[in-house]
């Protein structure tokens, strides 16, 4: 997926979050564990943790191996010390020895139940291999016994201990007839072995307990408190758990500052190149997109992308290892319970299906809507002065309310639908504990499972359900993400009409300074059948004022927005210095320019600060020269706070007239070579027009001046003036060379300017012209004289 993809560069980053999300998989998944052992060990079992004896006196020893094979009695004898004054042995073994399933635990297990089972007393009938106690004084084997004394008294002794038994076969009796002879190791491992094939399936859990209970009679028997071994084992239990809850909480805390610091990283980087591609963006781009589409792009798409980035390192990532982990616990439990999970999942991924069946579609239509909102908003607060003139604010609203009725209804929607998944999945996590419980508990009873394992199952079965719904709960969100994510690459892979060349061309040492040749230049737009601007040539120079007019739509603004390349020519050069200004860096070109836009935009800050922003370098003398010459001094010196006075953002601040006048001196601060004014005279009065055009001829010499304008009065004094018809040049010279051989630029002084004060006689007031006078009517006429 492509919000992958912007995880580039950030990949210390996912592996760290990767291992301590295994970390924490394993820490949390630990804790069901020690659950179960609190139940079955700590409760259950008194705090005893398997069966074999930490201590336990050399005649219970020695009872317990005549139940084991002689591999088994050397071993066990071998990891107990020697008796103390007591006749206590300890355990000096190891742990894994004394497990359930350790070489130690699983030999003593079977002798502990043997021996539990003969001191509460058994029908003889379950020993194989002892002789009856009817025959038992005339066997041969007692017979043999009668022969000697010895044997007399060990005889003796196996009646006493038949007389004390009263019947039954207990540990005295086998103690007794194993002493005697009368029965061997053999018989009576083969014995044991017997009681175990009785018990069947429930021999294994049987055994543990029993062995457990025999542990704890020969605590008993040494005085060893067992309410205390029970609290103890209670205490350490629940110090490790809230050592792993801590260790848990630690993992978590990294995990989240590692994800959110690596999300809003990925997020500053994407809106860094975002905007820096928005930079690069030709106006056409820009109109591609929409300004409108284009915030969106680098704020609520980047958010976006950084959500789910936060969601993928701290949640993604661990929902398959927990599941996976916690699917190992489950199996390793041998439960018979999975297919419990099984059909659980089943039903999970048929309710996320029908889920992200209902919502993708509206996830992949709320960025648009998004859009259209952010369009309207935008639409309403740049035309608020056009919108409150004409009584139109109940349309701006209705407009506003069909736009946010619709995106709301789209995430009403999918948060409804999104809302019902958590139910479910609680419905069928507690369906799923309930099915558990219920055949656990015949487990339970039939002596197959313990409680704490059955609670501890539910705990595991509980933990893959639930990375189950993280995953699916993410794979519903992904798609909005996407969404994003293809919106903010078709910005970063859109490339610009305008780009820097790969080996700029510098300008030449002794090159003309401020010299601009337009060469039989022609532009069109992209996809556009018919040129904007065609085969317009001309040349200007430091000291000279060249002036185009031309009637709305004949490519005015157009044309001087190929100085600094705004956008490329199409046809023929544009050089600047004597170098064509697609082979010049783009710094180093418009660092030469200075350029007045049409609308003359302010930036929020002061007034000191729009004039430095087009040169940052400049003196106070700089910028008091630069607001004298655009005839601003006059008004900012009646502020408070003078060139230091707030500006809003806009320029708003101020009037039309006082931002165009700020905005041209903007671009007389830098002192560039070539100054282009794109009709940025329009909201001066006719007094201040004329003293800024003197003022520019007196002060700034060494610039060459392009001016476009509407007004006659505005241009009239130039040194050349260029008539545009249809994006074509039909006319040029000075004011009065045109009004004699231009009907185009006669026809537009007349209607602003009246016959006497543009002194035209009678016979041209009259629309003659002179027959002998050029009329600049030939395109290639035009050509040659630009030449």
């Amino acid at each position: 997926m492509r919000v992958f993809r912007f995880l580039k560069g950030h990949g210390l980053a996912v592996a760290l979050c990767i291992a301590l999300l295994v970390v924490q998989a394993n820490l949390e998944l630990a804790l069901p564990g020690y659950m179960s052992d609190i139940i079955d060990v700590g409760v259950q079992q008194g705090g005893i943790e398997g069966p074999v004896p930490r201590t336990i006196s050399e005649r219970d020893l020695a009872d317990l191996e005549m139940f084991m094979a002689e591999p088994h009695a050397a071993l066990v004898e071998s990891v107990y010390g020697e008796p103390d004054a007591d006749g206590i042995r300890a355990y000096t073994g190891t742990e894994a020895q004394a497990a359930d399933d350790g070489e130690v635990g699983e030999a003593m297990a079977l002798p502990e139940c043997v021996a539990l089972s003969l001191g509460q007393g058994i029908d003889p009938s379950k020993m194989e291999g002892a002789a009856s106690f009817e025959d038992m004084g005339s066997s041969p084997q007692a017979a043999k016994l009668a022969a000697t004394p010895q044997g007399r008294e060990r005889l003796a002794a196996v009646q006493r201990a038949l007389a004390a038994s009263d019947g039954r076969l207990t540990m005295d009796v086998v103690r007794a007839l194993y002493d005697a002879g009368l029965v061997d190791r053999a018989q009576l491992v083969d014995a044991a072995d017997a009681m175990s094939d009785a018990m069947g399936a429930m021999a294994g859990s049987m055994t543990a307990q029993r062995a457990v209970d025999y542990v704890r009679s020969v605590y008993g028997s040494q005085g060893v408190d067992l309410d205390r071994v029970r609290s103890d084992y209670l205490a350490r239990t629940a110090l490790v758990m809230f050592g792993l809850c801590a260790a848990t909480l630690a993992t978590t805390v990294a995990v989240g500052l590692i994800a959110s610091r690596t999300a809003a990283s990925v997020a500053r980087d994407l809106r860094h190149r975002l905007f820096s591609k928005v930079m690069d963006l030709t106006p056409y781009d820009v109109d591609r997109f929409s300004p409108s589409s284009l915030i969106t792009r680098c704020t609520n798409d980047v958010q976006q992308v950084q959500m789910v980035v936060v969601m993928m390192l701290r949640m993604i990532l661990l929902a398959p290892i927990m599941g996976i982990v916690a699917f190992i616990q489950v199996c390793a439990t041998r439960s018979g319970l999975e297919w419990i999970i099984a059909v659980a999942l089943l039903v999970l991924l048929a309710v996320v299906g029908v889920l992200m069946g209902l919502t993708m579609p509206k996830f992949r239509r709320m960025q648009s809507l998004v859009d259209r909102l952010n369009l309207v908003s935008r639409n309403m607060l740049d035309g608020l002065m056009p919108v409150r003139a004409f009584g139109r604010e109940a349309y701006e609203l209705e407009r506003f309310d069909e736009a946010n009725a619709e995106l709301k209804e789209t995430q009403l929607f999918t948060n409804r639908s999104m809302s019902l998944l958590m139910p479910a999945i609680m419905l069928l996590m507690n369906l799923m504990a309930l099915s558990i419980v219920w055949f656990g508990g015949f487990a339970v009873g039939d002596g197959t499972m313990q409680v704490g394992t059955m609670m501890a199952f539910i705990s595991y079965s509980v933990q893959i359900v639930m990375a189950f719904m993280i995953l699916a709960m993410v794979a519903v969100m992904l798609p909005r993400a996407e969404v994003s994510a293809v919106r903010i690459d078709e910005v970063l892979d859109c490339e610009p009409l305008v780009t820097d060349p790969a080996d700029p061309v510098p300008v030449p040492e002794g090159a003309p300074v401020g010299e601009l040749v337009f060469d039989d230049v022609t532009f069109r737009y992209p996809d556009a059948a018919d040129p904007v601007v065609a085969s317009v040539s001309f040349r200007t120079q430091p000291g000279r004022t060249t002036a185009i007019i031309g009637s709305t739509g004949s490519g005015k603004t157009t044309l001087v927005k190929l100085v600094p390349r705004f956008f490329d020519a199409t046809e023929g050069t544009v050089s600047l210095d004597g170098v064509d200004v697609r082979d010049m860096a783009l710094d180093d070109l418009r660092g030469r320019i200075g350029y007045v836009p049409q609308q003359g935009l302010l930036f929020s800050g002061t007034i000191r600060s729009n004039l430095l922003f087009g040169a940052p370098d400049a003196t106070d003398e700089d910028l008091r020269w630069a607001l004298e010459v655009s005839q601003s001094a006059e008004f900012v010196d009646q502020l408070p706070e003078g060139i230091d006075t707030p500006v809003a953002q806009g320029g708003t601040s101020v009037s039309g007239g006082q931002r165009q006048r700020l905005s041209i001196a903007r671009a007389l601060a830098r002192r560039p070579e070539v100054l282009v004014f794109d009709d940025s005279f329009s909201a001066l009065d006719y007094a201040t027009d004329a003293r800024l055009r003197d003022a520019l001829a007196s002060q700034v010499r060494g610039a060459a001046v392009v001016v476009v304008a509407q007004r006659v009065a505005t241009i009239m004094h130039a040194d050349e003036i260029l008539v545009l018809d249809r994006g074509t040049l039909v006319g040029r010279g000075t004011h009065e060379e045109l009004l004699a051989a231009c009907p185009t630029y006669l026809e537009i002084a007349r209607s602003q300017l009246s016959d006497e004060e543009l002194d035209l006689t009678e016979a041209r007031a009259n629309g003659l012209v002179d027959d002998d006078a050029p009329t600049h009517d030939d395109p290639e006429e035009v050509a040659d004289n630009g030449r």
